[in-house]
Parts: C-alpha cells; sequence; structure tokens
C-alpha cells in the first residue's frame, strides 16, 4: 500500500519536472515544486488506497441494557423506573432532587416549630 504512494508520487515528481522544464522555468525552481506536487499526490494516492477502518466501538452498559430491553415488551412500571433512573443521573434530575430535599427539610423544621 505505502509503495504503490511511493511509486506514483515519483511518477508525478518526474511529470511535473519535466512539464515545468518544456514551460520554461528555471531548473531549481521546477524541482522544488516537482517535489512538493510528487510528495502531495503519492499521500492522496496512498490515502484513497487505504482500506482502515475506524476501530468497533464497544456500546456502553446502559446500551446494551437497552437494546436488550427492546427485544421484549416493558410494561409502565418498568419504563417509569427507567425514566426515572435517567433523570437521576441528569442535572436536572439532580436540581429537582435537591429541591425536594429542601422542602422536606423545611417541613420538618416548621413541624418542630
Amino acid at each position: 500500500m505505502f509503495k504503490n504512494g511511493i511509486s506514483t508520487g515519483l511518477m508525478l515528481w518526474l511529470f511535473f519536472l519535466v512539464a515545468f522544464v518544456f514551460l520554461g522555468y528555471p531548473v531549481p525552481l521546477s524541482i522544488i515544486v516537482s517535489a512538493i506536487g510528487g510528495l502531495s499526490g503519492g499521500i492522496i494516492v496512498t490515502w484513497w488506497k487505504s482500506s482502515d477502518l475506524p476501530p468497533p466501538q464497544i456500546a456502553s452498559e446502559e446500551e446494551e441494557e437497552l437494546i436488550v430491553r427492546t427485544n421484549h415488551r416493558m410494561g409502565i412500571v418498568e419504563a417509569q423506573r427507567q425514566r426515572k433512573a435517567r433523570e437521576d443521573k441528569t442535572l436536572r434530575g439532580q436540581v429537582f432532587a435537591m429541591q425536594q430535599l429542601r422542602a422536606k427539610l423545611r417541613r420538618s423544621l416548621l413541624r418542630r416549630r
């Protein structure tokens, strides 16, 4: 795979070198510009022909549980339990839980008076 990119880059470098010299550019400038063109062409060919796939993502435990549970029907009680568990993990759920705790503390303090 990498050899294909090198050979293509060398062929492009030679092509650009001959083309720039034929067009009348100075030889040192032709060598430098054609080397840049050959290098970039080789990199593009290597990337284009690569078959690297991204690594498969491993599903988290929650996703696996959700996949398993979607295969069979769940009752409304189970759905409510899962929703409550998800809400408790969010910031909004935590704030709501703190508000409920404060309200209980206020009521208990008012009863003591």
